[in-house]
């Protein structure tokens, strides 16, 4: 297959959902996006780099960024000590819901849910206090091989003048005792906000999927993700990447996956495959309407389904 034939007759296939998205209107420098960008990469399992589309199009990581958060996570505790914060769970609910911290007494359900992200920040933070924002940064630029990346303050300050949501996430785990009494939430919602505001493109998340999808190596073949960490990013996307349309996302496109609202979707294989899809339009469950449908295409037409 001519790969770089098939990934333009992606986008073209893409452009038939773009009017279907709609554009997150709270977020201020989202609101204003172009619904007709489209973006595609994939990086094969030789390291190959394919892209098309609008691939080196910027756009904010928003909750992809939880991988990240989580990857730095495991690479600094035990998986049990993690689970005293957190569990492993698939989720029924809103990402950011409430209702659904309290009701599990301020445990989180899963890492990539808002209030579990938020505890993956503020486990980065207890560690590495106030060198939690470089510490976040390089690792960025490592797995995304990038060291230009960087976050958009304008994105920054229109999180610290809102995001009343994750603030009220952020206190319930505190009264909980999942943060300490001892560490501000002001501190971990600030490093949390910061992650999200990073500036990304799909060729980016191309190479941060491949790493997880050849068990932690860059394309130099170097180790930089602990292989049993990158099995549990893989598992963890399966099950909770795309929230509570998790289950149709398997049945529909079979692939481990994060989304964020920036428009991006990250997925990964079992086949050494790293891919990125990007049209900021977005569906009901904050997922990228032609970006899903993009990696349907993608994974059916490569046979990379993962189950």
């Amino acid at each position: 297959m001519n790969m770089d034939k098939f990934l333009d007759s992606v986008i073209e296939y893409g452009k038939n959902f773009t009017s279907q998205g709609k554009l997150v209107d709270y977020i201020e420098i989202l609101k204003d996006a172009d619904k007709n960008n489209l973006g595609a990469c994939i990086i094969d399992k030789d390291g190959k780099v394919y892209e098309a589309g609008k691939s080196r199009e910027e756009f904010a990581i928003m909750s992809i960024v939880k991988v990240l958060l989580f990857e730095i996570v495991l690479e600094n505790y035990e998986l049990s000590e993690i689970k005293e914060y957190m569990r492993m769970e698939g989720s029924s609910k809103a990402y950011n819901s409430i209702l659904d911290l309290e009701a599990e007494a301020g445990k989180p359900v899963n890492p990539f849910i808002n209030s579990g992200a938020i505890t993956s920040a503020y486990l980065i933070y207890k560690k590495f206090k106030e060198k939690s924002v470089e510490i976040l940064m390089n690792r960025a630029r490592l797995v995304m091989d990038d060291d230009s990346l960087d976050y958009s303050q304008t994105l920054l300050d229109t999180a610290r003048t809102g995001g009343e949501n994750n603030l009220a996430l952020a206190w319930i785990l505190k009264k909980h005792g999942t943060i300490d009494r001892y560490t501000s939430v002001e501190d971990v919602i600030n490093l949390y906000n910061l992650a999200c505001s990073i500036m990304v493109n799909t060729r980016d998340l191309a190479v941060f999927a491949s790493m997880i999808s050849k068990d932690g190596k860059n394309l130099e073949g170097d180790q930089i993700i602990k292989k049993e960490n990158a099995r549990i990013l893989r598992t963890l996307m399966a099950i909770c990447g795309t929230y509570n349309y998790s289950g149709d996302f398997a049945i529909d496109i079979g692939l481990p996956a994060k989304s964020g609202v920036g428009g991006g979707i990250m997925a990964t294989t079992n086949k050494g495959f790293g891919i990125c899809t990007f049209c900021p339009g977005l569906d009901s469950f904050g997922n990228s309407v032609a970006g899903v449908k993009m990696l349907e295409k993608i994974s059916k037409e490569l046979d990379l389904n993962f189950y």
